[in-house]
């Protein structure tokens, strides 16, 4: 359901906010497990949507724009994939978003809402204080 770039940025700002200190992008990539050149094609985009800062020099390194309790998983998959979260359909190979004319619309779409409502509701700090356990 997920796509690899997906989890791959929820499983680096979740060591990211398991931390106290901004890491470097070679630093982060190892703690999180996670191909190098691949979080590093991640960072602009997560930048962009003001979820991290990148800070180039010996000094520098990613850290949160804003406290990792205001961070949903949501907000983190919509930097890196877009809305396709809210228009995938497990059952069509296009976006469908629970067009009329899908016949599946009526059963997919109500799994689809408490699916992202869970991932509104749910911060990367809550998975990073689970991940610490």
């Amino acid at each position: 359901m997920f796509s690899r770039t997906a989890k791959y940025a929820i499983m680096a700002l979740t060591e990211l906010a398991a931390g106290d200190r901004s890491l470097k992008i070679r630093e982060l990539a190892q703690a999180a497990g996670i191909p190098q050149p691949f979080l590093a094609k991640l960072i602009p985009p997560l930048v962009q949507a003001g979820i991290i800062t990148s800070t180039r020099g010996k000094r520098g390194g990613l850290a949160f724009a804003h406290p990792p309790e205001e961070i949903s998983l949501a907000e983190t998959i919509r930097a890196v994939e877009g809305d396709r979260l809210m228009l995938d359909c497990p059952f069509s190979l296009t976006p469908c978003g629970g067009q009329e004319d899908c016949p599946l619309a009526p059963l997919w779409d109500p799994v689809r809402q408490k699916i992202v409502a869970f991932l509104e509701a749910t911060s990367l700090a809550q998975v990073a204080k689970r991940r610490k356990r």
